[in-house]
Order: C-alpha cells, then structure tokens, then sequence
C-alpha cells in the first residue's frame, strides 16, 4: 500500500505554485480558480541557512509560505516558534503594511513563495469571496494562538 505524503514532502516535489498553495492552511479554502489568480503572484526565494528573512520593526509587505527548510520565529530575544513547509509568516503585515513583530530566521536552506502587498491587495479589494475565505483561515490561527483568550 502506497503511503500517503507529509506536508513537507508534497511541498517540495511540486513546482506549480498553485498546487503549493493549495496545501498551505491559508488558501485551504480557496477554489482552483482563486488559487490560480493567486499563483500567478507567487514569487520564490531562497535564503541561505542563517538568513534573517524578516526583522522585527521592519515594514511587512509580503507574506511569506515556506515550501522547503525550515526557520525560527524570535520576538524580543526568545524563541517563539519554529515552523517548516506549508506555514506561513506575515499574513497581517501583508494586509495593513504594519512593522513586523518578529525576526524570522533561516535555520537551513529555505525557500518561500512570496506575496507582495501591493500586488495581493488589487486582488483582495476586487475578490470578496476570496478575501473572506483567507480571512476566515487567518481568524482561525489567531483562535488557536490565544486559545484562553474569549472576546
């Protein structure tokens, strides 16, 4: 019997971004259709292991999908999180332009797929279903950071 592939392994043989994306929480919503209107967004980038990829303070006009290594998550001199292929860093940053409230480094080589703001935000501003589906993954994150938290 074949067995059925990690997250990890079916982000890095694929090299459509549109199959990428569609294994990533965020866009776990999201139509063939949404999903390729996005793809066609997608840039990539590598960084070499020990690359600060985002500085905390620093303007945030991308968000960031990593498709291959994995990175380190510090906030105010701890860490705070490691993730690997198909999380996602500066969703929040992408949409209001903020500072970025974390440094993000590579802990090995590391390649992302990127959106910039201002090439995601004509999209978001003319798709609401799209935009209301990302928002509803992102609402769900932040549930699951704050889980004791009730509003």
């Amino acid at each position: 019997m074949a067995r059925s592939q990690t997250l990890e392994e079916s982000m890095a043989v694929k090299t459509d971004p549109t199959e990428s994306l569609r294994r990533v929480p965020l866009f776990a919503g999201l139509d063939r259709k949404e999903l390729e209107m996005l793809g066609k967004l997608i840039k990539e980038q590598r960084y070499p292991a020990g690359a600060t990829i985002v500085k905390s303070g620093a303007g945030g006009h991308g968000l960031y999908i990593i498709r291959e290594g994995n990175v380190t998550v510090i906030r105010d001199g701890q860490q705070v999180a490691t993730m690997g292929p198909g999380q996602f860093f500066g969703e929040i940053s992408v949409l209001d332009g903020g500072p970025r409230t974390a440094d993000v480094r590579a802990e090995s080589d590391t390649v992302c797929l990127t959106l910039v703001s201002w090439e995601v935000k004509p999209l978001l501003m003319e798709n609401a279903s799209l935009t209301y589906k990302m928002l509803l993954e992102m609402v769900k994150r932040l549930r699951a950071q704050a889980p004791d938290e009730r509003h």
